[in-house]
């Protein structure tokens, strides 16, 4: 055991230096990313080994080490970059000895006040939401579509529309089995503007209620739909409110969603059905037994106004969470739109209806199985448009809720066509 411990350790420790050779193996495909630059652009494939200096070391698909310099990364990259630094940190501060007695030690799963719990919550929504457990970690795969309708009722759209996302496997949600309170709760209200900061129980992510800007209450500005839900510049959908539509499904007692530190939480009245009270500035409490959860509140934070568990913030969103995929380049918003129909499936595609100045138009969309997508756009004046685009690799993709550039229709890179009254958005970094 205190050999593999040891192994561990001297992988996590060559981050303070470059002494590292390769032994005829290929890197880890399941660690390689695109690393880019602040315009974007791609500078290397590589898998990150270490770090020193002002120098990164990669390593390629064929094995081979190459460095890079950190200042020519943009600021998602960099954010990794610090993460890893983070936690070659943690471990090189901590003794050979320590560090043995936590291996040895290490708690097991079913040993969690909160893994029947998130079994039971998360299984009403099966087979579409799949789970399993580690000693660390509960594990949520889903593609971020749920069973119902969708769009309808936004005012304030930005020609965003629901695509499956791959949350599996390694990019699957990942919820801590034995959260920790933490000793300085950080605030929703000043941070994490970006990524999510809870799972709802059907396997949706739920992102903070103020945008990336943020400023912006997405429910007081008409961007959400019925159930208090949107599509990212992704076309990732995610809820901004808590899914207390979702509590007849799940059951009396049981929560509808977990925040990313670990802790569950539920609708408006408390597990037992008695009303909510004494809540917290975050909005949650401790019930009789010692066990800490949030409540879906009717005004702002609407849930988890600050994070009771210890959570890490990189780039701006709690780390770790999975990475959406996009397939389409951001698009703009249609002043003056009402989203008024959206039905489909994966099968058959999907058809979005909104209305402007008293005339429909529409947007016909289907994923294919081979990753691609077919987009026709019926603006209010009748004219059709058809482009075609192209899921990008995963090396390429960003957080839940970023942009990305798609392939238009016969292979250029291109947006959505200008609609009759927009304006185009300010840039900004990566969100809804």
């Amino acid at each position: 055991m205190y050999r593999a411990l040891l192994t561990a350790m001297t992988a996590t420790l060559v981050s303070s230096c470059f002494d590292v050779h390769a032994h005829g193996n290929h890197a880890d495909t399941n660690s390689m990313r695109l690393w880019r630059d602040s315009r974007g652009k791609v500078i290397r494939e590589g898998a990150y080994v270490a770090e020193q200096g002002n120098q990164i070391l990669l390593q390629d698909r064929e094995g081979a080490f190459v460095s890079m310099d950190v200042a020519r990364l943009g600021d998602e990259d960099r954010a990794i970059v610090a993460g890893k630094r983070e936690q070659a940190l943690a471990i090189n501060t901590t003794s050979i000895r320590e560090t043995a007695a936590v291996g040895a030690a290490r708690v097991p799963s079913n040993s969690s006040p909160y893994l029947a719990l998130m079994q039971r919550a998360f299984g009403a929504f099966e087979p579409k939401v799949r789970t399993r457990s580690d000693a660390r970690y509960f594990h949520v795969e889903s593609n971020s579509m749920p069973d119902h309708q969708m769009m309808v009722g936004i005012t304030a759209w930005q020609q965003q529309v629901p695509i499956p996302q791959p949350f599996t496997g390694e990019n699957s949600w990942k919820i801590p089995l034995h959260p920790v309170k933490a000793a300085r709760p950080m605030s929703a209200k000043e941070h994490f503007f970006r990524g999510a900061i809870a799972l709802a129980v059907n396997g949706v992510p739920i992102f903070n209620p103020i945008k990336n800007d943020g400023r912006t209450d997405t429910l007081k500005a008409g961007e959400l739909d019925r159930w208090g839900g949107h599509c990212g510049r992704a076309d990732d959908y995610h809820y901004h409110i808590a899914p207390t539509h979702l509590q007849n499904q799940v059951g009396t007692g049981n929560p509808v969603a977990f925040a990313l530190d670990g802790y569950p939480v539920y609708g408006f009245r408390e597990p037992d059905g008695t009303p909510v009270r004494n809540l917290d500035w975050m909005g949650g409490h401790t019930d009789k037994n010692g066990r800490y959860h949030y409540h879906a509140l009717k005004k702002y934070p609407y849930l988890v106004g600050g994070f009771r568990g210890e959570v890490r913030e990189i780039g701006g969103q709690v780390d770790p969470q999975p990475r959406g995929s996009g397939i389409r380049p951001f698009t703009r918003p249609l002043r003056g739109a009402t989203i008024t129909g959206f039905t489909g499936d994966p099968k058959s595609g999907y058809r979005l209806r909104y209305s402007q100045n008293g005339r429909n138009g529409f947007v016909n969309y289907k994923v294919l199985e081979n990753g691609s997508a077919t987009f026709q756009y019926i603006d209010t004046f009748g004219k059709t448009t058809t482009e075609t685009y192209q899921r990008k690799q995963r090396g390429a993709e960003r957080g839940p809720g970023d942009p990305r550039r798609g392939k238009g229709k016969g292979g250029k890179g291109g947006r959505p066509p200008r609609r009759d009254g927009e304006r185009p958005p300010p840039r900004r970094p990566g969100g809804d």
